[in-house]
């Protein structure tokens, strides 16, 4: 669509969703000359709002934005197409121009929906758009506004540009404000990249500043307990005296002893109930209330005498369990 001379104003009018595809009816492509002939499209399923973008260098962008809100219905569409006139003065009144097909814009797929909006009537889906086009130095533009919702592209990358650039500087001069302290002296700043130099240490200076941790150089704590002004740090608070240790297990060793020595005379008496009913089981003629009696006597001593049993530190699980076998079981660990 040309307009002559810069006498007239291209005025984009609307953009709609239809259901024509270009293809003939066996289904081909249609050819540019024969899409180029289309004057209009078999039908309006629905109308988009329209933005133009600033000219630049004779281009610019017409932008569409179809929207769902109060659509009841999915609607499936095959092209976009694109209306405008041009528009003259006479005797300075204006005059309006044939609205005009332009161009159509064809979906990338068979077809594409647009689905229905939500039962609160509010949008929830938008598509947009956008037509590339090329005018001529001479030329005028204008558009028909409606209900405008949205931000043109060229409006975002531009709000885009600005909050970006406002962030780079902030983050720059917060930068140049910023120091990092090691060894408790010599703030370091940034440098004009935003980068701290920051000085490396070799073993041996890591050693010495460790060894002086107590007077405010590289540890402060250890197990959360601050060093003395000799750099030392006691941790009797924190972890066993090995001597308090060893004491600890003596004590216990002897409390073993003593459980042992107690238990040792029923011991004996469990082995000598047990030789007992062994012989009284290889000799005939043994009564039946005879060996019940030494039964029930065996059964008495289970029952109420206390057996202890020892496992090292690592078994700690299982003396539990031994335990739990038996309320007179004793299970004793040494550590």
């Amino acid at each position: 669509m040309a307009v002559g001379d810069g006498t007239g104003t291209l005025v984009y009018t609307r953009a709609i969703l239809s259901s024509q595809k270009l293809t003939d009816q066996s289904g081909q492509a249609l050819s540019d000359e024969a899409i180029r002939n289309l004057t209009s499209l078999k039908d309006d399923l629905k109308e988009g709002q329209l933005q133009i973008t600033p000219v630049v260098d004779n281009n610019f962008a017409v932008i569409a934005n179809f929207e769902n809100r109060n659509q009841q219905q999915d609607i499936n569409f095959s092209s976009i197409g694109w209306y405008a006139r041009v528009d003259t003065t006479n005797a300075g009144k204006t005059v309006q121009g044939e609205e005009k097909l332009i161009a159509i814009t064809p979906t990338t797929q068979d077809h594409e929906v647009l689905a229905a909006g939500s039962p609160d009537h509010q949008s929830t889906q938008v598509i947009s758009a956008q037509l590339n086009m090329t005018i001529s130095n001479a030329a005028h533009i204008d558009m028909t506004v409606n209900e405008i919702g949205y931000v043109t592209r060229a409006e975002l990358n531009e709000w885009q540009s600005k909050v970006q650039g406002t962030i780079d500087t902030e983050l720059k001069q917060g930068t140049s404000k910023l120091t990092i302290m090691l060894n408790g002296k010599d703030a370091t700043k940034a440098d004009s990249d935003g980068t701290f130099n920051l000085p490396t240490y070799d073993s041996a200076t890591i050693d010495q500043m460790v060894a002086g941790a107590g007077k405010g150089a590289g540890i402060n704590t250890v197990q959360g307990v601050a060093p003395d002004s000799t750099g030392n740090v006691n941790l009797s608070s924190v972890f066993y005296v090995k001597a308090d240790v060893d004491r600890t297990i003596n004590d216990l060793r002897q409390t073993i002893t003593s459980l042992q020595s107690a238990n040792s005379a029923k011991d004996q008496q469990f082995k000598d109930l047990n030789n007992q009913i062994t012989g009284l089981n290889n000799q005939q003629g043994v009564s039946t209330r005879q060996y019940n009696d030494l039964l029930n006597r065996v059964i008495f001593l289970e029952q109420n005498s206390v057996i202890g049993k020892r496992f090292a530190a690592s078994q700690e699980a299982e003396a539990e369990a031994w335990e739990n076998q038996h309320p007179n079981y004793l299970a004793m660990i040494e550590k």
